[in-house]
């Protein structure tokens, strides 16, 4: 199981590779405001892809309490705050990409992963192609990925 937060839902989705979520993690909880997060603005790239994931039940949406106060007390959004709890909660690996959220979740033992990490996994597993066009393409979005995440990326799949 995983809790993932918007930033690697919304890179997954606008890759249209949000499929790989419950192939890698069985069960993945997306805390509600993080959803809400992702699709409020029907129109933003991915939100769509998010709601039909949502639809078709890749994912469980859940509601988690005092996620302000966290925010708060660590400086985050409350999506973050919601999913580091949820997955404190459930001592599971929290999805997230954000450096000072995965900051906060080593100092609370919450193991991470990010969008990079179940890329790479996938690749491992043959469920995608090759990963330098899908980093351009996530270079294109916006996204950025250091020099060194995108070598060792690499190296693990054996494309450098």
């Amino acid at each position: 199981m995983v809790v993932a937060d918007s930033g690697p839902l919304i890179a997954l989705a606008r890759l249209d590779l949000l499929r790989l979520l419950p192939d890698q993690f069985k069960m993945v909880s997306v805390p509600e405001v993080v959803f809400r997060e992702c699709t409020h603005y029907g129109d933003r790239p991915g939100a769509r892809a998010i709601v039909r994931a949502s639809e078709a039940g890749l994912f469980t949406r859940i509601v988690v309490p005092d996620a302000e106060q966290f925010a708060a007390d660590h400086l985050l959004d409350v999506g973050e705050s919601a999913a580091l709890l949820l997955a404190q909660s459930r001592s599971v690996p929290v999805l997230v990409d954000e450096r000072k959220a995965r900051r906060v979740a080593s100092l609370l033992g919450i193991p991470t992963v990010g969008t990079v990490g179940v890329l790479v996994a996938a690749r491992i597993a043959e469920q995608i192609g090759p990963l330098p066009p899908i980093f351009s393409q996530l270079h294109q979005f916006g996204y950025r990925l250091s020099d060194k995440l995108i070598q060792d990326a690499l190296r693990r799949t054996h494309e450098a």
